[in-house]
């Protein structure tokens, strides 16, 4: 999806414009006040895709993330890339341990 950059003036002057331009072009519109970002506009049907999307995440997903500081927002993190790493360090564990008896 494409984005662009717009001003709080420049949008109140363009929103007619704007608005039908995330409707058909499919872009996301960046709104900034003093050259920083604030919010984004996008199409409604992205939005509820977005919306479905996260409410299809379990509480252990968002623990998950949540545990995972600076990656937190990646969406290939979820419960079964956590479970993997579980599942090999659990493995490499036992591995060392048995070696060590």
């Amino acid at each position: 999806m494409e984005e662009r950059q717009i001003g709080t003036t420049e949008l109140r002057q363009r929103l007619t414009d704007v608005l039908q331009a995330i409707k058909e072009e499919k872009v996301a519109y960046v709104v900034e006040t003093f050259g920083r970002p604030q919010a984004v506009l996008i199409d409604l049907e992205e939005y509820r895709r977005l919306e479905n999307q996260e409410s299809g995440r379990t509480p252990l997903s968002e623990g998950a993330q949540a545990a995972f500081g600076m990656w937190r927002d990646r969406e290939d993190i979820d419960d079964d890339w956590l479970n993997r790493g579980r599942e090999q360090w659990d493995s490499a564990w036992r591995q060392a341990a048995s070696h060590d008896e």
